[in-house]
């Protein structure tokens, strides 16, 4: 039994090692945004792939703030398995773009990342964003960004086996 439970202790030590995090995994309650309504500004958008997807990105603006206090997250799809994402200040109306662009999701169906942890999380009343899937088709796993001063800042990633798909 102290075998096994050295090896499951190193096996960890390791994987920690490899990919540089230490700590717990983020929580949403960690991150709190206290949440707002009111009117919500029309998007002001400022590229031309933003532009393209303006009507999803309307469309969930009108809904009002579902992520970090004032802002909405649009989400749409873009393939089979695939989603993207922008935010949406609904008091300036800025856009901003999501932390890794296409994210294609299926490739974590059979890894060891749960499915439901496929594409993105996020709460109305936290400033953390959960990303689950395989940005590019590589890099499977897990990324935790926290949205502070109109920007995205990965907290940690925690890579996933593919196997099977």
């Amino acid at each position: 039994m102290q075998k096994m439970t050295y090896r499951v202790l190193l096996m960890l030590l390791a994987v920690a090692a490899l990919f540089g995090q230490e700590g717990p995994t983020p929580q949403f309650g960690d991150y709190p945004a206290t949440v707002t309504h009111g009117s919500n500004a029309a998007p002001k958008f400022s590229t031309a792939g933003q532009r393209t997807f303006r009507t999803r990105i309307r469309d969930a603006a009108e809904q009002g703030p579902n992520f970090a206090g004032h802002y909405t997250v649009a989400e749409w799809g873009c393939g089979t398995g695939c989603v993207q994402m922008a935010v949406v200040d609904n008091q300036s109306g800025a856009v901003y773009d999501g932390p890794l662009g296409a994210l294609p999701k299926t490739l974590v169906c059979v890894g060891d990342l749960p499915v439901e942890q496929a594409g993105y999380i996020y709460h109305d009343n936290s400033s953390l964003l959960v990303v689950g899937g395989c940005p590019n088709n590589t890099a499977c796993g897990a990324y935790y960004y926290q949205w502070t001063a109109n920007q995205w800042k990965l907290l940690r990633r925690v890579a996933s086996k593919v196997t099977g798909c």
